[in-house]
């Protein structure tokens, strides 16, 4: 890999680390989420970084695909489109976690308001 393609490569992955990290802060991603991609960022990151990594990266690269540099680009845009889901997944589920809490608070306060009265006869 030549010294721009690494560059690069640290540029996106810091890029991933900002952003995951922003949307673990702000709620918006699980931390565990957030964890299990930072530690895969870092683990590329420093792929790239150790020349004996890259060289053996490389190597298994070649050996199983014909193309790794247009493999790299789809494996970016998959990152980035998990990267996505997961925070879709984490919305979803923080929504029904919050919905659930509100029928929990309001359940006792509707069945105070129908029990004294309900089954009673004069």
């Amino acid at each position: 890999m030549t010294a721009a393609g690494i560059v690069t490569g640290i540029f996106i992955g810091c890029a991933l680390l900002v952003w995951v990290i922003d949307l673990v802060r702000r709620d918006r991603l699980y931390a565990g989420y957030g964890v299990i991609f930072v530690f895969g960022t870092i683990a590329a990151m420093i792929v790239l970084i150790v020349p004996p990594l890259l060289r053996a990266a490389t190597a298994a690269s070649t050996a199983l695909l014909p193309v790794p540099s247009l493999s790299l680009v789809a494996l970016v845009i998959l990152t980035f489109l998990m990267v996505y889901v997961f925070v879709q997944i984490s919305i979803l589920s923080n929504r029904v976690m919050r919905l659930t809490q509100e029928l929990a608070i309001r359940s006792p306060q509707a069945q105070d308001s129908v029990a004294p009265g309900a089954g009673q006869r004069d």
